[in-house]
């Protein structure tokens, strides 16, 4: 696997063209330049063009050493240099320009190139395109994750076989949003998942929250997700019952930018995964979306879902895998049957002794896509250990005024 950086914003806690012009002082038409180019209002190819001939006449070398200075995330630093072999830096940057700072990241760097004379880039010779470099690990089999925030970086991601918008430093560029398979606003969490997809798992359970549907039986035209609850939207309920998890993952699709910003006024580690075909797809495939690259223990949970803050903390705690159900509650239900032993053996449309809620807890070694449901994952497993809980599904209006009455007195 290689891990595949874009420089600026990303390994940078800076944008490193700035850095150069207000050393300089032409800040201001590189600053209009850069922000225009991060959001894909000026091609990238363009954009650098412009920017080269502004800043060109100045000392590379000067140019060279102050970039070095450049601060770095650092926990970002420290994964690229503990898996220095596996991780390159691509950047539409001049090479000439950022030497100093490649030797301070420590790994292999591709940038764009120019023709230098007398300490001054004379001429412009090549402007890296990001996806040729992706295409040229891949065709020596390895598998490509990029890492990137700009508009440029776009179809670098669309090639790579894994894509990680983050937005670090501002916010990514509109565009990735319709393509990458996760968003990360946070450093911490991004190494965790780095470190993921490395093999380097947690020992907690990792909390896959599906939230990508469009909440049509519900009839409020809101994803569930952002439905209120008792003076708070359904998620920031989940959040806070989740607030001790670490790796916790919400799946988006439908209204992702309205999601996004509500969570993101909780908490900003989260790892928003896309599940782009929402529309046809269902749970099911969220879920697979949201624990393929997580912890070997998943917990599957729906976002229209509120189980009692006891029971969290008593699921949470349960090792193993494991299907939960309760008291049939909800109007549109899929029951479970168990055996004498508390074991869930089958689902069912049509019958049952419960009524099958969610959640629910696998090995990533059982995990396989599935277009369906999440019960539909599970049935292969069965018989599995079954954990009764006092859990409330919101899938019809009905439903939904019965859970806001249930959970009013609820302390969390």
């Amino acid at each position: 696997m290689k891990f595949l950086f874009d420089l600026d914003g990303t390994v940078t806690s800076v944008e490193t063209l700035p850095v150069i012009s207000e050393h300089f002082g032409c800040t201001e038409q590189i600053l209009e330049l850069t922000a225009k180019t991060v959001q894909g209002n000026v091609p990238f190819v363009e954009s650098f063009i412009r920017r080269v001939n502004i800043l060109g006449d100045y000392s590379v070398n000067e140019i060279s050493d102050l970039l070095a200075k450049v601060p770095l995330y650092d926990n970002i630093a420290k994964f690229i240099d503990d898996h220095k072999e596996d991780c390159i830096i691509v950047t539409g940057n001049l090479t000439c320009w950022c030497e100093g700072l490649f030797k301070k990241i420590g790994c292999k760097c591709y940038g764009s190139e120019a023709e230098c004379v007398n300490d001054k880039v004379i001429k412009l010779k090549s402007i890296l395109r990001k996806e040729q470099i992706v295409e040229q690990y891949k065709s020596l089999g390895e598998t490509v994750v990029f890492i990137g925030d700009g508009n440029n970086d776009l179809e670098a991601m669309r090639q790579a076989n894994v894509s990680i918008a983050v937005g670090l430093t501002h916010n990514p560029a509109q565009s990735l949003m319709s393509i990458c398979d996760y968003i990360i606003f946070n450093e911490n969490a991004l190494v965790r998942q780095l470190r993921q997809l490395c093999g380097e798992f947690g020992n907690s359970k990792s909390v896959v929250i599906s939230c990508a549907g469009i909440g049509s039986r519900l009839g409020l035209g809101l994803t569930k997700a952002l439905v209120q609850i008792n003076g708070g939207s359904l998620i920031s309920w989940q959040l806070k019952l989740f607030r001790d998890v670490e790796d916790l993952r919400l799946v988006i699709g439908f209204q992702a930018s309205e999601i996004i910003e509500e969570v993101r006024r909780f908490r900003d580690d989260i790892i928003f995964c896309y599940n782009h075909r929402y529309f046809e797809t269902k749970t099911g495939a969220s879920y697979f979306l949201g624990a393929r690259h997580a912890n070997r223990e998943t917990l599957e949970w729906d976002g229209d879902l509120l189980v009692h803050p006891d029971d969290v903390r008593m699921i949470l705690a349960t090792p193993g895998e494991f299907i939960c159900y309760g008291d049939k509650s909800s109007e549109d239900t899929v029951f479970v049957h168990t055996n004498e032993h508390g074991e869930v053996t089958s689902f069912s449309r049509e019958s049952g002794d419960f009524e099958w809620t969610g959640p629910a807890c696998m090995d990533k070694k059982h995990l396989m896509y599935c277009s369906q449901n999440v019960f539909n994952m599970f049935e292969p497993l069965c018989p599995l250990r079954g954990i009764k809980v006092r859990a409330y599904d919101i899938d019809t209006y009905n439903d939904y005024v019965r859970v806001a009455e249930i959970t009013k007195d609820w302390k969390i």
